[in-house]
Protein backbone atom coordinates (compact mmCIF):
# COMPACT_ATOMS: atom_id res chain seq x y z
CA UNK A 1 0.00 0.00 0.00
CA UNK A 2 2.97 2.49 1.11
CA UNK A 3 4.51 2.17 -1.95
CA UNK A 4 1.91 2.22 -4.60
CA UNK A 5 0.39 5.00 -2.65
CA UNK A 6 3.36 7.19 -2.33
CA UNK A 7 4.96 6.08 -5.95
CA UNK A 8 1.72 7.51 -7.66
CA UNK A 9 1.55 10.50 -5.18
CA UNK A 10 4.90 11.61 -6.07
CA UNK A 11 3.67 11.68 -9.55
CA UNK A 12 1.68 14.09 -9.21
CA UNK A 13 4.36 16.10 -7.58
CA UNK A 14 4.97 16.90 -11.62
CA UNK A 15 1.95 16.87 -12.86
CA UNK A 16 -0.47 19.13 -10.41
CA UNK A 17 2.15 22.11 -9.48
CA UNK A 18 1.26 23.60 -12.97
CA UNK A 19 -2.55 23.56 -11.76
CA UNK A 20 -1.48 25.91 -8.56
CA UNK A 21 -0.54 28.89 -10.81
CA UNK A 22 -2.77 31.45 -11.76
CA UNK A 23 -0.66 33.28 -14.61
CA UNK A 24 -3.39 35.81 -14.45
CA UNK A 25 -1.41 38.44 -16.19
CA UNK A 26 -0.63 36.36 -19.17
CA UNK A 27 -2.81 36.26 -21.65
CA UNK A 28 -2.58 34.10 -25.47
CA UNK A 29 -5.36 33.83 -27.81
CA UNK A 30 -7.22 36.09 -25.83
CA UNK A 31 -7.39 32.99 -23.26
CA UNK A 32 -5.67 33.04 -19.65
CA UNK A 33 -2.47 31.62 -19.79
CA UNK A 34 -3.43 28.68 -17.73
CA UNK A 35 -6.38 27.09 -19.74
CA UNK A 36 -3.83 27.28 -22.39
CA UNK A 37 -1.25 25.12 -20.49
CA UNK A 38 -3.79 22.66 -19.01
CA UNK A 39 -5.20 22.06 -21.91
CA UNK A 40 -1.49 21.36 -23.72
CA UNK A 41 -0.71 18.91 -20.56
CA UNK A 42 -3.97 17.19 -20.89
CA UNK A 43 -3.30 16.46 -24.52
CA UNK A 44 -0.08 14.44 -23.31
CA UNK A 45 -1.82 12.81 -21.16
CA UNK A 46 -4.58 11.98 -23.67
CA UNK A 47 -2.01 10.66 -25.63
CA UNK A 48 -0.44 8.71 -23.82
CA UNK A 49 -3.81 7.20 -22.73
CA UNK A 50 -4.24 6.57 -26.47
CA UNK A 51 -1.05 5.10 -26.75
CA UNK A 52 -1.19 2.65 -23.21
CA UNK A 53 -4.49 0.85 -24.63
CA UNK A 54 -1.82 -1.20 -26.57
CA UNK A 55 1.49 -0.66 -24.54
CA UNK A 56 -0.02 -1.20 -21.42
CA UNK A 57 -2.21 -4.13 -21.81
CA UNK A 58 0.60 -5.96 -23.49
CA UNK A 59 2.95 -4.77 -20.12
CA UNK A 60 5.76 -7.03 -19.47
CA UNK A 61 7.14 -6.89 -16.02
CA UNK A 62 10.44 -6.52 -16.88
CA UNK A 63 12.21 -3.35 -16.44
CA UNK A 64 8.81 -1.95 -15.24
CA UNK A 65 11.06 0.41 -12.63
CA UNK A 66 13.48 1.51 -15.03
CA UNK A 67 10.57 2.45 -17.19
CA UNK A 68 8.82 4.49 -14.22
CA UNK A 69 11.92 6.42 -13.77
CA UNK A 70 13.12 7.46 -17.32
CA UNK A 71 9.35 9.00 -17.57
CA UNK A 72 9.20 10.96 -14.84
CA UNK A 73 13.13 11.92 -16.03
CA UNK A 74 11.52 12.91 -19.63
CA UNK A 75 8.86 14.88 -17.58
CA UNK A 76 10.72 17.03 -15.37
CA UNK A 77 13.44 17.84 -17.90
CA UNK A 78 10.15 19.57 -19.74
CA UNK A 79 9.51 21.08 -16.30
CA UNK A 80 12.65 23.04 -16.93
CA UNK A 81 12.32 23.95 -20.42
CA UNK A 82 8.91 24.93 -19.85
CA UNK A 83 10.73 27.61 -17.19
CA UNK A 84 13.70 28.62 -19.19
CA UNK A 85 12.32 28.96 -22.69
CA UNK A 86 10.44 32.38 -22.94
CA UNK A 87 6.62 33.12 -22.92
CA UNK A 88 4.76 32.21 -24.55
CA UNK A 89 6.80 29.85 -26.61
CA UNK A 90 6.92 27.88 -23.24
CA UNK A 91 3.42 26.28 -23.04
CA UNK A 92 4.58 23.24 -25.77
CA UNK A 93 6.97 21.63 -23.51
CA UNK A 94 4.42 20.89 -21.14
CA UNK A 95 2.94 18.29 -24.01
CA UNK A 96 5.88 16.51 -23.04
CA UNK A 97 5.46 17.04 -19.37
CA UNK A 98 2.15 15.12 -19.57
CA UNK A 99 2.73 12.56 -22.40
CA UNK A 100 4.92 10.04 -19.87
CA UNK A 101 3.01 10.58 -16.83
CA UNK A 102 -0.10 8.97 -18.89
CA UNK A 103 1.92 5.58 -18.53
CA UNK A 104 2.13 6.07 -15.39
CA UNK A 105 -0.76 4.29 -13.65
CA UNK A 106 -1.12 1.66 -15.31
CA UNK A 107 2.57 0.53 -14.44
CA UNK A 108 1.93 1.17 -11.15
CA UNK A 109 -1.12 -0.97 -10.79
CA UNK A 110 0.53 -3.61 -12.78
CA UNK A 111 2.73 -4.50 -9.54
CA UNK A 112 -0.98 -4.99 -7.09
CA UNK A 113 -3.72 -6.35 -9.42
CA UNK A 114 -4.78 -9.88 -9.37
CA UNK A 115 -4.62 -10.05 -5.88
CA UNK A 116 -7.29 -11.42 -3.05
CA UNK A 117 -6.34 -7.90 -1.26
CA UNK A 118 -6.34 -5.64 -4.78
CA UNK A 119 -9.50 -4.10 -3.39
CA UNK A 120 -7.47 -2.43 -0.53
CA UNK A 121 -4.43 -1.80 -2.24
CA UNK A 122 -6.18 -0.70 -5.36
CA UNK A 123 -8.11 1.86 -3.26
CA UNK A 124 -5.48 3.46 -1.34
CA UNK A 125 -3.93 3.69 -4.45
CA UNK A 126 -6.32 5.75 -5.79
CA UNK A 127 -6.63 7.94 -2.72
CA UNK A 128 -3.28 9.39 -4.18
CA UNK A 129 -5.68 11.08 -6.73
CA UNK A 130 -7.07 13.48 -3.67
CA UNK A 131 -4.54 13.83 -1.18
CA UNK A 132 -1.34 14.23 -2.90
CA UNK A 133 -3.32 16.70 -5.56
CA UNK A 134 -4.25 19.31 -3.14
CA UNK A 135 -1.20 18.82 -1.08
CA UNK A 136 1.25 19.19 -4.08
CA UNK A 137 -1.07 22.47 -4.40
CA UNK A 138 -0.35 23.65 -1.11
CA UNK A 139 3.37 23.56 -1.62
CA UNK A 140 2.69 24.79 -5.35
CA UNK A 141 1.20 28.15 -3.80
CA UNK A 142 3.90 28.04 -0.75
CA UNK A 143 6.61 28.40 -3.91
CA UNK A 144 4.90 31.17 -5.26
CA UNK A 145 3.55 33.08 -2.48
CA UNK A 146 6.28 32.32 0.33
CA UNK A 147 9.44 31.93 -1.46
CA UNK A 148 8.96 34.12 -4.45
CA UNK A 149 9.48 31.62 -6.98
CA UNK A 150 7.97 32.47 -10.32
CA UNK A 151 5.19 30.26 -11.24
CA UNK A 152 7.08 29.41 -14.44
CA UNK A 153 9.72 28.30 -12.43
CA UNK A 154 7.62 26.91 -9.73
CA UNK A 155 7.06 23.36 -11.42
CA UNK A 156 10.09 22.56 -11.95
CA UNK A 157 11.16 23.42 -8.31
CA UNK A 158 8.13 21.10 -6.87
CA UNK A 159 9.45 17.82 -8.80
CA UNK A 160 12.81 18.44 -8.61
CA UNK A 161 12.48 18.31 -4.68
CA UNK A 162 10.54 14.61 -4.97
CA UNK A 163 13.00 12.84 -7.73
CA UNK A 164 14.73 11.00 -4.42
CA UNK A 165 11.38 10.15 -3.05
CA UNK A 166 10.85 8.83 -6.53
CA UNK A 167 13.58 6.38 -6.29
CA UNK A 168 12.69 5.08 -2.79
CA UNK A 169 9.36 4.86 -3.61
CA UNK A 170 10.30 2.94 -7.17
CA UNK A 171 12.69 0.27 -5.30
CA UNK A 172 9.93 -0.41 -2.92
CA UNK A 173 7.41 -1.53 -5.26
CA UNK A 174 9.95 -3.95 -6.87
CA UNK A 175 10.10 -5.40 -3.51
CA UNK A 176 5.91 -6.60 -3.42
CA UNK A 177 5.85 -10.24 -4.03
CA UNK A 178 4.00 -11.74 -7.12
CA UNK A 179 0.69 -13.00 -6.60
CA UNK A 180 0.14 -16.12 -5.01
CA UNK A 181 -1.64 -19.12 -6.67
CA UNK A 182 -4.70 -18.51 -3.99
CA UNK A 183 -4.57 -14.85 -5.60
CA UNK A 184 -4.73 -16.45 -8.83
CA UNK A 185 -7.65 -18.74 -8.42
CA UNK A 186 -9.44 -15.74 -6.29
CA UNK A 187 -8.84 -12.99 -9.29
CA UNK A 188 -8.10 -15.37 -12.48
CA UNK A 189 -4.59 -15.33 -13.94
CA UNK A 190 -3.66 -11.31 -15.42
CA UNK A 191 -2.00 -11.79 -18.89
CA UNK A 192 -1.50 -9.82 -21.21
CA UNK A 193 -3.99 -9.00 -24.22
CA UNK A 194 -3.17 -8.31 -27.53
CA UNK A 195 -5.83 -6.33 -30.43
CA UNK A 196 -7.62 -9.57 -31.26
CA UNK A 197 -8.10 -10.09 -27.95
CA UNK A 198 -9.04 -6.53 -26.67
CA UNK A 199 -11.52 -6.50 -29.32
CA UNK A 200 -13.45 -9.65 -28.89
CA UNK A 201 -13.22 -8.71 -24.90
CA UNK A 202 -15.05 -5.48 -26.08
CA UNK A 203 -17.43 -6.93 -28.33
CA UNK A 204 -18.50 -9.39 -25.74
CA UNK A 205 -20.00 -7.08 -23.37
CA UNK A 206 -19.77 -4.07 -25.33
CA UNK A 207 -23.16 -2.83 -24.26
CA UNK A 208 -22.47 -2.78 -20.45
CA UNK A 209 -19.04 -1.41 -21.03
CA UNK A 210 -19.93 1.57 -23.07
CA UNK A 211 -22.65 2.57 -20.54
CA UNK A 212 -20.21 2.62 -18.01
CA UNK A 213 -17.47 4.24 -20.06
CA UNK A 214 -19.70 7.14 -20.86
CA UNK A 215 -20.43 7.37 -16.99
CA UNK A 216 -16.61 7.66 -16.02
CA UNK A 217 -16.14 10.16 -19.02
CA UNK A 218 -18.28 12.40 -17.51
CA UNK A 219 -16.69 11.94 -13.62
CA UNK A 220 -13.66 12.55 -15.35
CA UNK A 221 -14.51 15.74 -16.78
CA UNK A 222 -15.59 17.01 -13.89
CA UNK A 223 -12.24 15.32 -11.96
CA UNK A 224 -10.12 16.76 -14.21
CA UNK A 225 -11.74 20.38 -14.31
CA UNK A 226 -11.91 20.84 -10.63
CA UNK A 227 -8.66 19.15 -9.65
CA UNK A 228 -6.66 21.53 -12.02
CA UNK A 229 -8.76 25.05 -11.58
CA UNK A 230 -9.34 23.94 -7.96
CA UNK A 231 -7.53 27.63 -6.53
CA UNK A 232 -10.03 29.50 -8.78
CA UNK A 233 -13.25 27.65 -8.25
CA UNK A 234 -12.61 27.91 -4.28
CA UNK A 235 -12.19 31.65 -5.06
CA UNK A 236 -15.30 32.46 -7.05
CA UNK A 237 -17.27 30.27 -4.61
CA UNK A 238 -16.14 32.31 -1.45
CA UNK A 239 -14.35 29.88 0.00
CA UNK A 240 -11.36 30.98 1.81
CA UNK A 241 -7.98 30.17 -0.14
CA UNK A 242 -4.87 30.20 2.29
CA UNK A 243 -2.48 27.96 1.56
CA UNK A 244 -3.15 24.85 3.54
CA UNK A 245 -7.34 24.69 2.43
CA UNK A 246 -5.64 22.67 -0.35
CA UNK A 247 -4.20 19.90 1.97
CA UNK A 248 -7.83 19.92 4.19
CA UNK A 249 -10.42 19.77 1.97
CA UNK A 250 -8.71 17.49 -0.12
CA UNK A 251 -7.63 14.64 3.28
CA UNK A 252 -10.52 14.79 4.80
CA UNK A 253 -11.89 13.36 1.26
CA UNK A 254 -9.47 10.76 0.74
CA UNK A 255 -9.35 9.72 4.39
CA UNK A 256 -13.23 9.70 3.91
CA UNK A 257 -13.20 8.03 0.61
CA UNK A 258 -10.74 5.14 1.51
CA UNK A 259 -12.57 4.33 4.54
CA UNK A 260 -15.48 3.52 2.52
CA UNK A 261 -14.18 1.92 -0.11
CA UNK A 262 -11.63 -0.35 1.71
CA UNK A 263 -14.64 -2.59 3.32
CA UNK A 264 -15.31 -3.65 0.02
CA UNK A 265 -12.11 -5.99 0.81
CA UNK A 266 -14.49 -7.80 3.08
CA UNK A 267 -17.04 -8.85 -0.35
CA UNK A 268 -15.30 -11.96 -1.07
CA UNK A 269 -17.73 -13.00 -3.81
CA UNK A 270 -16.66 -10.65 -7.09
CA UNK A 271 -20.38 -10.59 -8.43
CA UNK A 272 -21.93 -9.18 -5.07
CA UNK A 273 -18.76 -7.16 -4.99
CA UNK A 274 -19.19 -5.59 -8.54
CA UNK A 275 -22.69 -4.47 -7.77
CA UNK A 276 -21.82 -3.37 -4.45
CA UNK A 277 -19.75 -0.90 -6.50
CA UNK A 278 -22.23 0.32 -8.96
CA UNK A 279 -24.61 1.45 -5.83
CA UNK A 280 -21.23 3.27 -4.24
CA UNK A 281 -21.26 5.23 -7.65
CA UNK A 282 -25.18 5.73 -7.96
CA UNK A 283 -25.14 6.93 -4.22
CA UNK A 284 -21.83 9.46 -4.83
CA UNK A 285 -23.20 10.51 -7.85
CA UNK A 286 -26.45 11.44 -6.19
CA UNK A 287 -24.75 12.91 -3.04
CA UNK A 288 -22.47 15.40 -5.15
CA UNK A 289 -25.94 16.39 -7.27
CA UNK A 290 -27.19 17.33 -3.34
CA UNK A 291 -23.85 18.99 -2.47
CA UNK A 292 -24.04 21.20 -5.74
CA UNK A 293 -27.24 22.42 -5.27
CA UNK A 294 -26.81 23.38 -1.63
CA UNK A 295 -23.44 24.80 -2.52
CA UNK A 296 -26.07 27.38 -5.57
CA UNK A 297 -28.20 28.38 -3.00
CA UNK A 298 -26.03 28.36 0.04
CA UNK A 299 -28.13 26.10 2.14
CA UNK A 300 -25.24 25.60 4.41
CA UNK A 301 -21.49 26.17 5.58
CA UNK A 302 -19.48 26.20 1.95
CA UNK A 303 -16.70 24.53 3.30
CA UNK A 304 -18.84 20.93 4.20
CA UNK A 305 -20.67 21.11 1.10
CA UNK A 306 -17.58 21.64 -0.89
CA UNK A 307 -16.26 18.34 1.34
CA UNK A 308 -18.97 16.53 0.83
CA UNK A 309 -19.65 17.11 -3.13
CA UNK A 310 -15.57 15.77 -3.25
CA UNK A 311 -16.84 12.49 -1.34
CA UNK A 312 -19.79 11.79 -3.83
CA UNK A 313 -17.39 12.79 -6.51
CA UNK A 314 -14.51 10.84 -5.53
CA UNK A 315 -16.74 7.78 -4.65
CA UNK A 316 -18.33 7.12 -7.72
CA UNK A 317 -14.58 7.82 -9.85
CA UNK A 318 -12.02 6.07 -7.69
CA UNK A 319 -13.96 3.04 -7.08
CA UNK A 320 -14.53 3.07 -10.58
CA UNK A 321 -10.85 3.63 -11.76
CA UNK A 322 -9.40 1.44 -8.56
CA UNK A 323 -12.26 -1.23 -8.27
CA UNK A 324 -14.57 -2.00 -11.26
CA UNK A 325 -12.72 -3.75 -13.75
CA UNK A 326 -10.46 -5.77 -10.98
CA UNK A 327 -14.27 -7.00 -9.98
CA UNK A 328 -15.60 -7.45 -13.63
CA UNK A 329 -12.78 -9.11 -14.74
CA UNK A 330 -13.35 -11.55 -11.59
CA UNK A 331 -16.62 -11.84 -12.14
CA UNK A 332 -16.60 -13.43 -15.32
CA UNK A 333 -13.46 -15.01 -15.38
CA UNK A 334 -11.59 -13.22 -18.17
CA UNK A 335 -7.84 -14.08 -18.40
CA UNK A 336 -6.76 -10.52 -19.07
CA UNK A 337 -5.57 -7.34 -17.19
CA UNK A 338 -7.35 -4.27 -16.22
CA UNK A 339 -4.82 -2.27 -18.34
CA UNK A 340 -6.87 -2.00 -21.50
CA UNK A 341 -10.21 -1.06 -19.83
CA UNK A 342 -8.66 1.44 -17.69
CA UNK A 343 -6.22 3.15 -20.50
CA UNK A 344 -9.79 2.74 -22.67
CA UNK A 345 -11.73 4.66 -20.24
CA UNK A 346 -8.96 7.17 -19.86
CA UNK A 347 -8.46 8.10 -22.94
CA UNK A 348 -12.06 9.11 -23.45
CA UNK A 349 -12.59 10.42 -20.12
CA UNK A 350 -9.82 13.21 -20.72
CA UNK A 351 -10.73 12.95 -24.69
CA UNK A 352 -14.31 14.90 -23.67
CA UNK A 353 -12.35 16.73 -20.49
CA UNK A 354 -10.05 18.62 -22.92
CA UNK A 355 -13.26 19.09 -25.43
CA UNK A 356 -15.10 20.45 -22.68
CA UNK A 357 -12.09 23.31 -21.95
CA UNK A 358 -11.92 24.11 -24.98
CA UNK A 359 -15.34 24.85 -25.88
CA UNK A 360 -15.35 26.71 -22.36
CA UNK A 361 -12.95 29.06 -23.64
CA UNK A 362 -13.29 29.51 -27.43
CA UNK A 363 -17.08 29.60 -27.84
CA UNK A 364 -17.61 32.54 -26.24
CA UNK A 365 -19.98 30.74 -23.21
CA UNK A 366 -19.17 33.45 -20.62
CA UNK A 367 -19.34 32.46 -16.73
CA UNK A 368 -17.92 32.16 -13.66
CA UNK A 369 -16.28 29.17 -12.45
CA UNK A 370 -18.77 28.90 -9.41
CA UNK A 371 -21.51 28.82 -11.68
CA UNK A 372 -19.61 26.79 -14.14
CA UNK A 373 -18.56 24.22 -11.58
CA UNK A 374 -22.12 23.87 -10.81
CA UNK A 375 -23.62 23.69 -14.36
CA UNK A 376 -21.32 20.39 -14.82
CA UNK A 377 -22.20 19.30 -11.40
CA UNK A 378 -25.60 18.90 -12.47
CA UNK A 379 -25.10 17.41 -16.01
CA UNK A 380 -22.89 14.72 -14.78
CA UNK A 381 -25.25 13.66 -11.96
CA UNK A 382 -28.05 13.51 -14.17
CA UNK A 383 -26.61 11.25 -17.38
CA UNK A 384 -23.85 9.57 -14.27
CA UNK A 385 -27.20 8.23 -12.79
CA UNK A 386 -28.96 7.09 -15.54
CA UNK A 387 -25.61 5.59 -17.43
CA UNK A 388 -24.51 3.74 -13.80
CA UNK A 389 -28.14 2.51 -14.09
CA UNK A 390 -27.85 0.92 -17.45
CA UNK A 391 -24.54 -0.53 -16.87
CA UNK A 392 -26.08 -2.30 -13.68
CA UNK A 393 -29.01 -3.99 -15.43
CA UNK A 394 -27.27 -5.10 -18.55
CA UNK A 395 -24.33 -7.23 -16.34
CA UNK A 396 -26.63 -8.32 -13.59
CA UNK A 397 -28.52 -9.55 -16.50
CA UNK A 398 -25.44 -11.20 -18.67
CA UNK A 399 -23.81 -12.99 -15.42
CA UNK A 400 -27.53 -14.17 -14.79
CA UNK A 401 -27.08 -15.99 -18.31
CA UNK A 402 -22.65 -16.81 -17.59
CA UNK A 403 -24.00 -18.42 -14.59
CA UNK A 404 -26.36 -20.49 -16.27
CA UNK A 405 -24.38 -21.65 -18.72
Amino acid sequence: MIASFATYSCMYAFRKPISAGTFEDYLLFGVNYKVIIIITQVLGYLSAKFIGIKLISELKHKNRALSILVLITISNIALLLFAITPFPYNFLWIFFNGLPLGFIWGIVFSYIEGRKVTDILATFLSISFIVSSGFVKSIGRYFVEILNISEFWMPFAVGTIFLPLIILCIWMLEKIPKPTEEDILSRSPRIGLNAVQRKALFISFAPGLIAILLANMLLTVLRDIKDNFLVEIFKSIGLSTNISIYTQTETIVGITVLLLLSMLVFVQKNKKAFFIIHLIMLLGILLMFIAALFIQYKIADTFTLVILHGIGLYAAYIVFQSLYFERFIATFKIAGNVGFLIYLSDFVGYLASCFILILKEFSGFSTNWAQFFILLSYIVSIFGIIAVFLAMLYFNKKSSVSTQL
